[in-house]
């Protein structure tokens, strides 16, 4: 994953253009409407122009995921005033299963792979562990096969 981020911020450079914030933002805004306000993008991140418009989430767990498949980039924007985020009582997450595990600040996020230790439904708490760590962390569940770590 991370070759191919440098591969791609490499490309971008050679190339000269970046994706332009200003109108990600604009329509990351109109894609959560009046129901949610998104924290602008960190204008320090400089990713590769996507070929084709980047695909928003809906919102999960307080944030937005921001993809350019083509590319192969992904960020995660954070969202406040966001409704629907309170837990299901269905578990889509259940022990033993690897997921991924996204932590993240305002206008950046990091992924890895994790085993769920416990079994969760969406927007519940379970235990994570991941390879780099001795040991568990405790992560909110945002959806099927993904958790999230806040900072």
């Amino acid at each position: 994953m991370h070759i191919q981020l440098l591969s791609t911020l490499a490309l971008a450079v050679s190339h000269g253009s970046f994706q332009d914030l200003d109108a990600l933002d604009a329509r990351i805004a109109a894609a959560v409407g009046n129901s949610a306000t998104a924290v602008a993008i960190d204008h320090r991140i400089k990713l590769a122009t996507c070929p084709e418009e980047p695909q928003i989430s809906s919102i999960i767990s307080g944030a937005v995921s921001v993809r350019c498949a083509p590319l192969g980039w992904k960020i995660r924007v954070a969202v406040t005033g966001a409704v629907g985020t309170e837990p299901s009582s269905a578990p889509v997450v259940r022990r033993g299963d690897t997921i991924e595990v996204v932590a993240g600040g305002a206008g950046y996020s990091a992924s890895s792979v994790g085993t769920a230790l416990d079994e969760g439904a969406t927007g519940s708490q379970i235990r994570v562990k991941i390879p780099t760590s001795a040991s568990p962390l405790s992560a909110t569940v945002a959806r099927a096969g993904v958790v999230t770590i806040s900072n």
